[in-house]
């Protein structure tokens, strides 16, 4: 690369990261001039209930977002795998201008804005972020801010077992995790101490979602339903979700059918594979999947010399 382009190239990198600090500075002036401007907006109910979702990505999040969609009666917003420490409304709104598309455009900028429309139930979740970085300080305190106030929250936290969450995501490339200072190994024994009540960083009424369990069992999926205040039907449990592009091995093949997808056999397609049963020479990540999932059949060959 000669010298100018090197220089070309500095001089764009620079730009861009004036630009997004001009951004933010931009933001934190906003979200100051908001609060003291709106405090009798924020004081008002904008969501009769608020569910934050929290999982890895490949362990069925969509799935069982999209199921709750279908048993909530009411009216229903989901801001999908949205970033911590951000206004999801006003990044979703600024993101249409760039792109310079127009449908919805005003309805974003009003919520980006916070002049709320009423909801229902506001459903917002978060993929491959720790708990730390999901429930940091800050962002809670700006909660009412960016979300509206809510009249009862729920934290639903989604658990697949490692063996077929891993498989899944090595199939579609995902094993980077938003924190820099973990694997997706360490978020999930997080995710699993929290399962468990050995650790309480979610703060609202946690309702813990075993996906091997939810996929599997009618009776489960009631009293998830009963926990989350749904009125059951189980409508949307056959659907593979359009977003995050169905299953990592099938697609939206069994879309309609989903039920006849073999997501608890995922591991055998790596089974074979040495850097795959290297990951389970994790004594911990065996305790916990053994606590939560009990013994899956077959995986017991992947612990073996």
């Amino acid at each position: 690369m000669s010298q100018k382009s090197i220089f070309l190239q500095l001089v764009q990198e620079s730009s861009t990261l004036l630009q997004k600090a001009n951004r933010q500075f931009y933001h934190s002036v906003e979200d100051v001039g908001r609060a003291i401007s709106q405090r009798h907006i924020l004081s008002q109910v904008i969501n009769h209930k608020e569910m934050r979702v929290v999982g890895l990505r490949r362990s069925g999040n969509h799935a069982i977002i999209h199921w709750i969609e279908k048993q909530e009666t009411g009216k229903v917003r989901h801001l999908n795998n949205i970033r911590v420490n951000r206004n999801p409304y006003r990044e979703k709104y600024e993101d249409l201008l760039r792109k310079d598309k127009t449908k919805d455009i005003e309805w974003w900028r009003q919520e980006a804005k916070g002049f709320f429309e009423k909801k229902d139930c506001l459903i917002h979740s978060y993929e491959d972020y720790s708990l730390a970085q999901i429930t940091n300080p800050l962002f809670e305190f700006k909660h009412d801010l960016y979300f509206g106030k809510s009249q009862y929250k729920y934290d639903v936290l989604i658990l697949r077992d490692p063996f077929n969450l891993l498989a899944s995501r090595i199939k579609r490339d995902y094993r980077g995790v938003n924190d820099k200072n973990k694997t997706d190994i360490d978020v999930w024994l997080d995710y699993a101490k929290e399962y468990l009540g050995e650790t309480n960083s979610l703060k609202n009424k946690k309702v813990c979602i075993n996906y091997n369990q939810w996929f599997a069992d009618i009776d489960y999926r009631r009293e998830i339903a009963s926990k989350l205040n749904l009125e059951f039907s189980d409508a949307g449990i056959n659907t593979v979700s359009r977003r995050g592009d169905g299953s990592s091995f099938e697609g939206r093949e069994y879309h309609g059918k989903a039920r006849n997808m073999d997501v608890c056999s995922r591991w055998q397609y790596f089974a074979d594979d040495p850097s795959y049963r290297r990951l389970f020479d994790n004594q911990e990540l065996l305790e916990y999947s053994q606590r939560i999932f009990g013994h899956i059949p077959g995986t017991e060959c992947l612990t073996k010399p």
